[in-house]
């Protein structure tokens, strides 16, 4: 798969938690992120399936 710079994408970044306060340039500005009602959030089961749909794309 390629982003629209045409670079290869050879990972994926799951996030499994709104909650994170290790403050990772990848997805928490300083000013920090609104929290999320839990049921927005994914469910374990949609996180495996995206998973593997991924996997799917790459292999």
């Amino acid at each position: 798969m390629k982003d629209q710079w045409n670079r290869k994408i050879d990972y994926i970044r799951i996030s499994v938690t709104d909650r994170c306060n290790l403050r990772c340039i990848y997805c928490m500005p300083e000013e920090g992120v609104p929290s999320i009602p839990h049921e927005e959030i994914l469910t374990y089961d949609e996180i495996v399936r995206l998973c593997r749909c991924f996997f799917k794309i790459w292999y």
